[in-house]
């Protein structure tokens, strides 16, 4: 019950006590009075009807008195008269019984009016000849009386009535400022900071809105600060100084994850190395030299975000390294050549000499070791070459992938049928299941193949809604009923405005069971229309998660709509190499905005114990289980 009902209540039980009162003790004071006018009124007419039968009754005419004393009865205003001889047995007496006549019995036996009988002596000359007794009828007063309580009563409400309705009024605006509090409180919980610019007049109120908006304005200022504390320590422990990049510790990190990665299933490695970078630094100086490594981070940073899952590192002095999961020789092919153009002209104003593109591909499993050495060794050779420009592709792929032509074929076949769906549970520490993320597996008439490679060819042909409303098809199609499941957008279908009316009417009837989740790339790329995307499924009731997430998502934490945030699986198995302490900050930033945060391809029974100790909510992979058929109408399915 809120605080607002209970004084409501408190208020109407107030002035209908007092009202109640009032007019039960105005009806008993009402009922004294007339009581004693009908004293009165006997006494009255007992003195003057005395006076008149007095020289009757000096006469000895008794029928004379009977006359005059019908007379007065048949006025119906008396309920007893008698007139009895003092010295002899004459004696005449009316009686009569009359109740009101609009008046309920009920009224009159909580509300009765007595009338005492009055006597007085008839003299004739100085010898009392008769005794005169008189009682008044009370109807008329009961009909009176009920009259005037029923016209009381229903003043009596419509000012009740209206006590209460300003009552109301008076304590909705009294008490504004403490619904505010709670929608500040509320707006914490939920990433919203709110204050309240006006104070209320009234001491203790105005107390708490001033603490309300210093507890705002604390939580806010804390989180930022929190924020800060991670950027700042992913800076120093995994950025390069000069292109804010990731260096050769984050590299080597994030390729051994994806030669693990069952999702991607291979990709494409690829090194980048300039020549003559340190005449750039004798020529031009240090501010030179980082100028120049600024302008090839957002030179690689534009291509990265371009591409499903690449990555970008400067491995040292003057060399980079770049990740393609999923991707082969010809989708490396399709863009190289402009890439290495690009970085050549930035190299050339500042007086470098040559740009060398080494790549490879990298199987599922491979030793990351062998296939740095494997580039070291490609690299040896085209530094051997003296072309400006150079592009050296590996023995391991130079045989290998489709050209772009049968890939557009394959995409089209893999399109054209339902793909088979896996489920993959989440657990918390205690074992149970959070939600299960749904992960897809495409056939293109010959083979089985996992996400990476189908949306390598999906981000080249721009045919991202078409698969993701193929999957989401799929899906609804056979959705478990009381089974949470998640299931993957792509970025460019979610910052495409286009995008949302199909998946408005697509999940109109499935909102409260299906989560959907968000590449952190799309924040990335586009900010606002990310966070519109959140805000338009929060209001469908849609959880909304934000996936593979690293410190530079953090911000979009202060989104609301946003349900938990799932962390990128580099960061994750950091924790088994004393990097806890990054991951333990971005636990912390998330709860302290009410978010849960999973960790995803967790595939060692400590690491997940090491996790759940750092507080997340949940842990994904094959540590916990692997993927299985959405359905039994699956049948077994390759993982």
């Amino acid at each position: 019950m809120t605080l607002f009902r209970l004084l409501l209540i408190a208020l109407v039980v107030l002035v209908g006590s007092l009202t109640a009162s009032s007019l039960w003790l105005y009806l008993r004071t009402t009922q004294d009075y007339l009581s004693q006018q009908l004293a009165v009124h006997g006494a009255d007419t007992a003195t003057s009807l005395g006076l008149s039968l007095a020289p009757v009754l000096q006469a000895e005419d008794w029928v004379l008195a009977g006359s005059m004393v019908d007379a007065i009865n048949d006025s119906g205003e008396y309920s007893l008269l008698v007139v009895e001889e003092t010295e002899g047995d004459r004696r005449i007496a009316r009686q009569s019984v009359f109740y009101g006549e609009d008046t309920p019995s009920w009224f009159r036996r909580m509300f009765p009016l007595q009338a005492p009988v009055m006597t007085t002596e008839v003299s004739g000359g100085w010898v009392t000849v008769a005794t005169l007794q008189v009682q008044a009828s009370p109807a008329r007063a009961q009909d009176h009386l009920w009259q005037l309580t029923k016209h009381l009563l229903w003043v009596a409400l419509v000012l009740a009535a209206i006590a209460i309705a300003l009552g109301a009024l008076l304590l909705r605006r009294v008490l504004e400022p403490l619904q505010a509090a709670r929608r500040q409180a509320d707006g914490i919980r939920k990433r919203r900071y709110l204050r309240q610019p006006e104070l209320p007049r009234i001491r203790e109120l105005r107390s708490l809105v001033l603490a309300m908006n210093q507890m705002v304005s604390t939580s806010e200022a804390l989180f930022k600060e929190q924020c800060q504390r991670i950027e700042r320590l992913r800076q120093q422990t995994q950025l390069d100084a000069d292109t804010g990049l990731g260096n050769l510790s984050r590299a080597r990190n994030r390729l051994g994850q994806l030669t693990k990665d069952r999702e991607m299933a291979g990709g494409m490695v690829a090194r980048l190395h300039l020549v003559g970078l340190d005449k750039v630094e004798l020529a031009r100086g240090v501010d030179g030299e980082q100028t120049l490594m600024q302008q090839l981070a957002d030179i690689l940073n534009e291509w990265v975000l371009k591409l499903p899952s690449a990555r970008a590192y400067r491995t040292g002095f003057a060399d980079f390294l770049l990740l393609l999961p999923g991707s082969g020789p010809s989708d490396l092919a399709q863009w190289e050549s402009e890439l290495r153009q690009r970085v050549l002209v930035a190299l050339r104003q500042w007086g470098g000499q040559r740009v060398l593109l080494v790549a490879n591909t990298y199987a599922l499993n491979a030793n990351p070791v062998e296939v740095e050495a494997e580039l070291e060794g490609l690299l040896s050779e085209a530094l051997g070459h003296n072309d400006d420009s150079l592009y050296l592709l590996g023995e391991a792929g130079a045989g290998g992938g489709y050209s772009l032509q049968q890939q557009e074929q394959q995409l089209s076949r893999l399109l054209s049928q339902a793909p088979r769906l896996l489920a993959q549970p989440i657990h918390d520490r205690d074992g149970q299941a959070l939600f299960e993320e749904v992960l897809a597996r495409f056939h293109d008439g010959e083979r089985w193949l996992s996400p990476g490679p189908v949306m390598v060819m999906v981000a080249r042909q721009q045919r991202h809604q078409t698969l993701d409303l193929l999957v989401l098809d799929t899906l609804l199609a056979r959705l478990p009923e009381q089974r949470p499941l998640s299931v993957n957008l792509t970025v460019e279908s979610v910052l495409d405005p286009l995008f949302l009316p199909a998946l408005r009417r697509r999940l109109l009837n499935h909102h409260g069971q299906l989560a959907l989740e968000l590449p952190e790339r799309a924040y990335l790329v586009e900010p606002e229309l990310t966070s519109r995307f959140i805000e338009a499924m929060a209001a469908m009731s849609v959880p909304v998660w934000l996936d593979h997430t690293t410190p530079a998502g953090l911000p979009l934490l202060m989104q609301p709509g946003l349900t938990g945030i799932k962390l990128d699986a580099a960061y994750t198995r950091d924790t088994q190499h004393d990097g806890t302490a990054l991951v333990e900050m971005m636990v912390a930033a998330a709860h302290a905005r009410g978010i849960l945060v999973v960790a995803e391809q967790v595939e060692d029974a400590g690491l997940a114990r090491q996790l759940w100790q750092l507080g997340v909510d949940g842990v994904q992979g094959f540590a916990v289980l692997a993927p299985r058929p959405l359905g039994p109408e699956d049948g077994p399915a390759p993982v």
